[in-house]
């Protein structure tokens, strides 16, 4: 009896840890659980209202076109659209950038182009570079410098009359900007926070709690942002959240921001499953058809995933050309978009009578312009034949070239979704087999082959279209990483995560003077013979406006004062024997403190 009523009293007392539950989270993770849900929130109402504007905007421009006396009306919304986005590219633009692979420097108009490409360049301007390091400029502030809410909007007005008057491109790049801009934006420092800082009431202590000081929770709320954003338009939340982590972090996501990233999308998910009838993925299927498990269907997936990675690989260096084809032969802006705009026009009246000439379909025109959703529709109904799949490919990648590269503000991902459809689309009509079977799969091979996310790939062909589809999806990730797995369209997506790198294993770092240091100088501590680094910079924090004063090349004379910042360049490894060394005189002052 006393065994039996010990363990009744441990079961109750037990039962604390039920009413203890919110302190076994500390103080961050609550923090950045509730940013995350107030982010979905915001993201969601934002780009929903995007979606929902672009899609009425592009079918009523569509219907004015077709029902109207001539299709080349088409030209009108076009232009005027075009001459509307190289007016907003100028209105206090702000200039991104990204280094190639060759180590060139490239500048990047904020709301031009492909908006994921953006959003990877914001993600990571609060991390440490080399150039950052010279200067001084490192951590949240340099994404404080650049805009968040003026460029949320601007991009969304520059989308919205793209994607409206019929620009061909995807939605879903463009709000992973309006995302990223967003989230950044709810943690910006302002003259009202700064103010509130300095007077301990309710808002400047809630202030305290929610600002993000860190690289690290600011980036967490970066991904939060893109997943939500991702999530109204795919309805696949763990997709959105995965694609988020995988499109940064290439093949190594950071789970820890993951979970983050899928509080937010999970959240945007629901809001938008609340208020649409429809299920909220993007693509109709009304039925769901297994695929087969014969040799000669993954024969053909075999087939196909070939012709993707062909595709895709056209796609790109066509997509090098007609950047070099706008960008340098038209430097003028006001040019190039009524130039890429007519390029479009062309290519989409060209098919409208070709279509028309051969009695092959009645939308030849939404072919081409438009997201191309509409399209992906009719392939999984089966309502293209393989004329219709070959001109559709090759019209929708020239004109989607067309509108991005000159300017417009469109993104590639759903295009890439588009393109493996279409190739499958033909060979379903060529071997004879439901359409679906082989667009799921193909869609996993364009988002490997072309996007680079082969993760986010396999996920969402089961996360949308079943499990039934796993298998095939692990073949075509398979196919598609062995074929193209170095390939991205995204140019500013890092393969490694290079830390203020310069070659391997030589990096430079800034490393905060120490107490026992001050007031001598570089030859009294005999910095180059004890650590065998070089300091080729010193940030002093003691000019008269208050602001540090970098200087290159410092003399091994200058007499060093607690508060100062040395740029030092070396080996790794002699780094991180200085960083543990300076552990130890921290260490030192504080416990004289």
């Amino acid at each position: 009896m006393k065994s039996i009523g010990s363990a009744l009293l441990d079961a109750v007392k037990h039962l604390n840890i039920v009413r203890n539950l919110p302190k076994y989270f500390d103080e961050e993770e609550q923090r950045l659980a509730l940013q995350s849900v107030i982010i979905g929130v915001v993201v969601w109402a934002i780009v929903f209202s995007l979606k929902t504007s672009v899609h009425w905007l592009f079918e009523t421009v569509l219907h004015l076109i077709e029902t109207g006396p001539s299709p080349w009306l088409l030209f009108i919304p076009l232009l005027l659209g075009a001459l509307i986005v190289a007016w907003l590219a100028q209105f206090r633009p702000s200039v991104l950038y990204f280094r190639d692979k060759r180590g060139y420097m490239h500048e990047l108009n904020d709301i031009e182009g492909d908006g994921l490409e953006r959003a990877i360049s914001l993600y990571y301007t609060s991390e440490p570079s080399f150039e950052q390091a010279l200067t001084g400029q490192e951590g949240v502030e340099v994404r404080w410098q650049l805009p968040t809410f003026s460029l949320a909007i601007r991009k969304f007005l520059a989308t919205l009359v793209t994607l409206g008057s019929g620009g061909s491109g995807g939605l879903e790049a463009s709000v992973t900007l309006i995302g990223e801009s967003v989230s950044a934006g709810l943690f910006k420092p302002r003259s009202v926070t700064q103010d509130s800082k300095r007077h301990p009431w309710l808002i400047g202590r809630f202030w305290n709690w929610w600002y993000a000081d860190k690289t690290d929770h600011l980036q967490t709320a970066q991904l939060s942002g893109i997943a939500a954003a991702v999530a109204v338009l795919l309805g696949t939340p763990f997709t959105a959240a995965f694609f988020a982590s995988e499109v940064m972090y290439r093949y190594r996501p950071v789970i820890e921001k993951l979970v983050y990233a899928l509080i937010s999308a999970m959240v945007a998910f629901f809001l938008t499953d609340l208020v649409t009838e429809a299920h909220p993925v993007p693509f109709e299927t009304e039925l769901l058809y297994v695929p087969p498990t014969s040799w000669r269907y993954f024969g053909v997936l075999l087939l196909l995933g070939i012709c993707v990675s062909l595709v895709s690989q056209y796609f790109r260096r066509l997509r090098i050309s007609f950047e070099h084809g706008f960008h340098e032969r038209q430097p003028n802006i006001w040019r190039r978009h009524m130039l890429g705009a007519f390029v479009t026009g062309v290519v989409a009246i060209t098919v409208h009578y070709i279509t028309q000439y051969f009695d092959l379909t009645d939308h030849g025109l939404e072919l081409v312009l438009g997201p191309g959703e509409s399209v992906v529709n009719m392939a999984f109904a089966g309502e293209l034949t393989v004329a219709v799949a070959l001109i559709a490919l090759v019209a929708k990648m020239i004109a989607t070239l067309a509108t991005i590269t000159s300017g417009g503000s469109a993104g590639l991902l759903v295009p890439t979704l588009f393109f493996g459809t279409m190739i499958a689309s033909t060979l379903a009509n060529v071997f004879d087999y439901e359409p679906m079977v082989l667009i799921v799969p193909a869609m996993v091979a364009s988002l490997v082959s072309i996007a680079n996310v082969p993760l986010a790939a396999i996920l969402f062909a089961v996360e949308a279209f079943g499990s039934v589809y796993m298998v095939p999806a692990l073949f075509m990730m398979v196919i598609g990483t062995i074929l193209a797995h170095e390939q991205t369209i995204y140019r500013t997506q890092r393969d490694t995560y290079e830390s203020r790198q310069i070659l391997p294993g030589v990096s430079v770092r800034r490393v905060s003077i120490p107490a026992s240091w001050a007031y001598q100088t570089l030859i009294d501590i005999d910095f180059r013979r004890h650590f065998d680094l070089n300091v080729i910079g010193l940030v002093e924090c003691r000019s008269e406006d208050g602001r540090a004063r970098l200087r290159l090349g410092t003399a091994s004379s200058t007499v060093l004062e607690e508060g100062d910042t040395l740029v030092v360049l070396g080996r790794d490894e002699k780094l991180a024997e200085l960083d543990s060394f300076l552990e130890v005189e921290y260490a030192k002052k504080e416990r004289s403190n």
